[in-house]
């Protein structure tokens, strides 16, 4: 389903239908921005369309954008773009059970919120094994 030309469209609304969204993507987006001291790369594993990618470009983070979706890549992209922020952002079409292109402690923050768990099972041990190695804070 992840992979359906329309899911990025419907993805990039889901907090103007869903409460469970606003509230939790509000309270990550608050605590996100409460820790910025000294993070200048992001990683974003299963960034999907881009609400914290972008978030974190308009604070002047330089992010890295890993979904496996072109859907939602695009839908990122043109988010991005309204935003001015398309320069700080590198999209990238992956999946998160394959980090083997990035370096240990390549990140000064990598984030990754339900990807993990939803979509790598039952791989996700190594997944989050693999996205702590690319932080550089453990």
């Amino acid at each position: 389903m992840w992979n359906l030309s329309h899911k990025g469209e419907l993805e990039s609304h889901r907090e103007e239908t869903f409460i469970d969204d606003i509230i939790q993507k509000s309270y990550i987006e608050r605590k996100l921005l409460e820790n910025l001291d000294g993070i200048h790369t992001v990683f974003d594993g299963g960034a999907g369309c881009g609400r914290f990618s972008i978030l974190l470009a308009k604070h002047g983070c330089k992010v890295t954008h890993f979904d496996i979706s072109q859907p939602m890549i695009d839908k990122a992209k043109e988010l991005a773009e309204k935003a001015n922020v398309l320069d700080r952002i590198t999209f990238v079409r992956g999946a998160l059970e394959d980090l083997n292109n990035y370096s240990d402690r390549s990140f000064d923050m990598v984030i990754s919120f339900d990807a993990p768990i939803s979509y790598t099972y039952p791989n996700q041990e190594n997944v989050i094994r693999d996205l702590v190695r690319i932080g550089k804070k453990e």
